[in-house]
């Protein structure tokens, strides 16, 4: 029941924080960038753990598509989702919580981040280097004009998040020092 609660709470602050102008793009205005956090030690905490074993069954995410996930260490792992119709994208950070007799793993939600716009040019974790290294738990944000074909790295990047494995946060960060590495880059 709490849960159920907890779900209803958090749809509609989704909800309200959804993007008036269904024509918004990243580019243009990145004040409506928002984090859902739940601090570990309040007693909200303890009765809105949001365990999954795909964040598309929880209630918030039912009307989303999967963009990929990605581990940054052997317990903590993020997934991206696009929400068509309220033109938003869903940067969720979560905890390894254990597995079921079937051995499917099922995660803890930690931390949401809410970005205007949809088709976005993400760099993603585990590509990002920051002084020359890379750093799982960084993704950025690309310009919309990234060349996708010809360019090996980038440099060029707008925002930058860590997901924080300490805080068991989504901080926003600068992004000086940081490279991107195109993935795609000689793939024919």
């Amino acid at each position: 029941m709490e849960k159920l609660i907890f779900s209803c709470l958090l749809f509609s602050f989704l909800y309200g924080c959804s993007s008036k102008n269904s024509k918004i793009n990243i580019s243009e205005d990145t004040t409506q960038i928002v984090n859902i956090t739940i601090d570990p030690t309040s007693d909200l905490a303890e009765t809105a753990t949001t365990i999954y074993a795909n964040a598309l069954d929880l209630p918030e995410f039912k009307h989303c598509i999967d963009l990929g996930g990605a581990l940054i260490s052997d317990d903590y792992g993020i997934h991206i989702l696009q929400n068509d119709s309220t033109q938003q994208t869903f940067f969720l950070f979560d905890e390894f919580a254990g597995r079921d007799k079937q051995g499917m793993p099922s995660w803890q939600l930690l931390d949401t981040l809410i970005i205007p716009g949809i088709g976005l040019n993400i760099g993603w974790t585990g590509n990002v280097m920051y002084e020359g290294e890379i750093d799982p738990e960084i993704i950025v944000l690309l310009p919309d004009n990234t060349d996708w074909m010809d360019s090996e790295k980038f440099t060029d990047i707008k925002k930058a998040w860590r997901f924080d494995r300490t805080q068991k946060r989504i901080n926003e960060i600068s992004t000086a020092g940081l490279v991107c590495l195109n993935d795609m880059y000689s793939i024919d």
